[in-house]
């Protein structure tokens, strides 16, 4: 049963898990005394988190990763970004577990505030850099993960083959086997980074083929044209948007 903060036991502990993970980036950075005063909690608190002797309660893991997110998380984000291009490089935070997590925290909470208990049954990304975003998505929300890849692999099943549009083709189309996906699945779709958003029509194709319920679209990193673009038609969230 749901706990007063909407959610499960599981959930709850999944949260403030990754509280204390966040607490224990911080004090890499921070003494126990600078962490202290920027968290508004005793520094014997803070020892008994980072140390595993107690688990904070839900209201306040959920401050701790929300404070981590704006003060810290950001700016590895703004880090990933070229100051002289408009490349991003994204290798250093996919790499790293515990920031996925983070990120997939967000992800979560942004759509649960809008999807009214709606219940998402499917990641999908395409291969490659989308899939350890869609893997921590989909582990936290006890959801299948599914990606589409430009290669047609071995399966019992037919594929569905993405198509492109007139204002977005795509140069090889995606494959995904038709067992993957569903009639009526509600599914996320996420990826690293979407810059002109070719990407995720060719993911939007494959779902409409399957027939499936898009719960949303989220990004890392986002342009601002494919921003303004995709959310006229479906709900999309990111955590930095990227100027086009």
């Amino acid at each position: 049963m749901p706990s007063k903060h909407g959610l499960t036991a599981l959930e709850e502990t999944k949260l403030k898990i990754l509280a204390v993970d966040c607490l224990k980036a911080m004090k890499e950075q921070k003494t126990f005394r600078l962490l202290s005063r920027e968290l508004s909690l005793p520094v014997g608190v803070l020892s008994r988190y980072i140390s595993g002797s107690v688990l904070p309660k839900a209201d306040r893991a959920e401050k701790i990763v929300s404070y981590f997110t704006k003060s810290y998380l950001s700016k590895i984000l703004e880090s990933a970004k070229s100051t002289h291009s408009k490349f991003i490089v994204t290798a250093d935070i996919l790499s790293q577990p515990f920031l996925l997590n983070v990120i997939a925290f967000n992800a979560v909470k942004s759509f649960s505030a809008v999807s009214a208990g709606r219940k998402i049954d499917t990641v999908l990304t395409a291969a490659v850099d989308g899939v350890p975003l869609a893997i921590a998505i989909a582990n936290l929300i006890g959801a299948k993960c599914v990606y589409a890849k430009r290669t047609q692999e071995i399966s019992f099943s037919d594929h569905y083959v993405s198509k492109g549009t007139a204002a977005k083709p795509i140069a090889a189309p995606f494959y995904l086997p038709k067992s993957l996906l569903k009639k009526n699945d509600s599914v996320l779709i996420v990826d690293d980074v979407v810059r002109a958003g070719t990407t995720f029509e060719a993911l939007l194709s494959i779902c409409n083929q399957a027939k499936a319920s898009i719960a949303g679209i989220f990004a890392v990193f986002i342009t601002s044209s494919a921003y303004r673009e995709i959310k006229k038609s479906h709900p999309v969230h990111y955590l930095s948007l990227v100027e086009s």
